[in-house]
């Protein structure tokens, strides 16, 4: 493993450079962040990754998991979030936001500050970006798995415990609400992304959301109301609203294939972030797992609460990249948008992570054509590599 103080040199892969694909080229590491992109033969000092010819991406971000490899993040003990920090290099995700769902407005201060205590933590795996909080404020009659009795409306008089909250950071809320145009305005005014999800919000009121700082869907189709051709709602505003980003859960049980290419065609490649709204469960075999204080089975890959209903995903984020690919015919230029540029963007962070450019966080991802993670650099350091070893 290279330290981060170390020179790292990625030689013989295929970069994915913005829209272009350029071989022939080397990236050159130091402390931490890409010194530059040279000819082979200007980079032979230090050590070397070959990438054999396969893919190099800048590292994968998402935006929205729950944990995964057994470990619940709002349950989890600061050792197990370094042990799902140093296990999600394995599918190619170099930060995340962690997520905090199914929890009560005064859980918040004490779940956050364990969450980003562990992101002060040095670990050799992948960065907590920040926190995700999805809800309290999310509409009783969409909340999907998380209890309908942890849900309640924005009191504008309670905001102290936003204080705990440090960007980059966001917030999913139902734009319906009463005071949801409040909590948009202190969420902006503070630096969180506020984003709309678990709700039954009309069109209109979503427009409104949009004028007060909405900038994002959480997990389009999924716990909100359905779209009607004469009651155009949140859904249509996702898929019409170009000031929207629009999540994505790809793997062909949260939406359909079809309607992952509707929504390609109606975003564009530009305004679609895939997330794995991961659970404790992905990665694991089937059984019984936490969803927060939910207990949900996974049969077939497939976490549901006792209910019936959808308990997030078994989905990694490089497996969405490849259904993305194979639903729509995206190019791997594109594909590589979902996971890199639009979430950096979204939080703020694309002057330093999602782009392979001199002065960038050396963040990396190296992977074959079918997706399979080979080799992941997190800060310059190698952090998870595949065997055979690309590692010369």
């Amino acid at each position: 493993m290279s330290g981060s103080g170390d020179r790292l040199v990625i030689t013989n892969g295929k970069l994915i450079l913005d829209d272009a694909i350029v071989v022939g080229k080397d990236i050159v590491i130091e402390r931490g962040a890409i010194k530059e992109i040279a000819d082979r033969a200007d980079a032979r000092r230090g050590r070397v990754i070959n990438a054999n010819g396969n893919f190099v991406a800048p590292g994968f971000i998402d935006v929205h998991t729950h944990g995964s490899f057994g470990i619940d993040l709002v349950r989890a003990t600061p050792e197990e979030i370094a042990y799902l920090q140093k296990r999600l290099p394995e599918t190619g995700v170099t930060s995340f936001l962690a997520t905090a769902a199914g929890i009560r407005q005064t859980a918040i201060r004490s779940t956050v500050q364990s969450l980003q205590d562990a992101r002060k933590r040095p670990v050799p795996g992948a960065q907590i970006l920040g926190v995700h909080i999805e809800g309290p404020y999310l509409n009783p009659a969409r909340s999907g798995a998380i209890p309908k009795e942890l849900l309640e409306p924005f009191d504008p008089s309670r905001c102290d415990f936003l204080d705990t909250i440090e960007p980059p950071a966001t917030m999913t809320l139902a734009p319906e609400l009463v005071n949801a145009l409040a909590l948009i305005d202190e969420l902006t005014r503070r630096g969180i992304v506020p984003c709309g999800g678990h709700s039954e919000a009309t069109f209109e009121q979503t427009v409104d959301a949009v004028n007060h700082g909405l900038k994002h869907i959480t997990h389009l189709f999924n716990a909100m109301s359905q779209l009607h051709h004469r009651s155009p709602n949140i859904l249509a505003a996702g898929l019409a609203l170009d000031e929207l980003t629009v999540e994505l859960i790809v793997d062909d049980v949260h939406v359909p294939s079809p309607l992952i290419s509707l929504v390609t065609k109606a975003k564009g490649f530009d305004r679609i972030i895939l997330v794995t709204d991961a659970t404790a469960a992905a990665s694991q075999p089937d059984g019984q797992y936490t969803f927060g204080g939910v207990k949900v089975v996974v049969r077939d890959g497939i976490a549901r609460t006792p209910d019936g209903a959808l308990a997030g995903s078994t989905l990694t984020l490089n497996r969405a990249v490849r259904n993305l690919r194979e639903f729509t015919g995206a190019s791997i230029q594109d594909a590589i948008k979902t996971v890199t540029s639009n979430p950096a963007r979204l939080l703020g962070i694309d002057r330093k992570k999602s782009k392979i450019h001199p002065g960038m966080d050396a963040d990396i991802t190296i992977f074959d054509d079918d997706m399979i993670i080979l080799a992941t650099v997190v800060a310059g350091r190698t952090v998870w590599q595949s065997a055979p070893a690309p590692h010369q």
